[in-house]
């Protein structure tokens, strides 16, 4: 029962003299690749133990933001033994929502790092003991590839760039047609950008050669998060339409046209080539 007793009062006596462990700093920022639309972070988050006895790092909360936007989570996958009087590195994982920077786009392509904040707290328990440690602190990541490469994933998105038709009608010669047609140009982007070239080639069957052609010469200007209609005339040769005649075309009486090409697009400096394409059905 003594012997208890004198435990008990040492632990008393170790817990009252116990010091708060103190955060250092966040070190060792990696950026480890993207998931999905996630953008994934490694790091160390440094805390010293100045107790004579080993602590516990039981939970860590940590926000991260970028200007005063919330956008990703610290997350500690497991309890840290932390050793007496040492300094100890825990891991930390991270993840960033990109489509919570698509605002900051603009900026963030202008420089090969950005500055973000990190904020939170950890609970350390210490025998009988616990301790709450605030985390604020910057890191820097490198931004600017995982970015373009976003940008480059969404330009090439197939919905971008989408072929209608206004209507379709013989010249006067009876040997060609003029499709006069428009390309629905849409920017999922919060950046503007610049079509500098667009080519786009008609075919009918893809195996033989095109039957028309056509290009965009002139810069075309598109603003950040919007949708335009740029017009396409295109003149075919009645000639080669018949040449690839087929039986279901006189039953439907139209002509399914498949359409590839591709767009020049520059963006903040950089080019990008977006492949381009598309169906569609004329009544002739």
């Amino acid at each position: 029962m003594k012997k208890l007793c004198y435990i008990l009062i040492l632990v008393l006596v170790i817990t009252s003299c116990s010091q708060k462990p103190k955060f250092v700093r966040i070190g060792n920022v990696v950026v480890a690749g993207l998931k999905d639309s996630l953008l994934m972070v490694n790091m160390d988050y440094v805390v010293y133990n100045p107790n004579n006895v080993k602590s516990k790092l039981k939970q860590s909360s940590m926000d991260i933001f970028y200007r005063d936007s919330l956008v990703g989570k610290g997350f500690l996958d497991k309890q840290i033994s932390l050793a007496a009087n040492d300094t100890v590195k825990v891991p930390v994982r991270c993840e960033i929502t990109l489509e919570r920077l698509h605002q900051y786009y603009p900026e963030l392509l202008e420089s090969e790092s950005s500055i973000f904040m990190v904020k939170g707290n950890s609970k350390v328990s210490f025998l009988l003991n616990s301790f709450v440690i605030n985390v604020d602190d910057e890191i820097q990541l490198d931004t600017k590839e995982i970015i373009l490469r976003q940008v480059k994933k969404n330009i090439s998105h197939t919905n971008n760039f989408k072929i209608r038709s206004i209507g379709a009608s013989k010249l006067p010669t009876f040997s060609r047609t003029e499709l006069n047609l428009k390309v629905l140009t849409k920017n999922n982007l919060p950046l503007d950008y610049t079509i500098e070239r667009m080519e786009l080639q008609f075919f009918i069957d893809k195996d033989k050669a095109s039957i028309a052609q056509w290009t965009l010469f002139e810069p075309h200007f598109q603003g950040a998060l919007d949708s335009v209609s740029i017009p396409i005339n295109a003149s075919l040769s009645n000639i080669g339409i018949l040449k690839n005649a087929k039986l279901s075309w006189l039953t439907q009486k139209k002509v399914k046209f498949n359409i590839l090409g591709k767009a020049e697009i520059q963006i903040k400096g950089y080019q990008f080539n977006v492949p381009i394409k598309d169906t569609l059905s004329i009544a002739m």
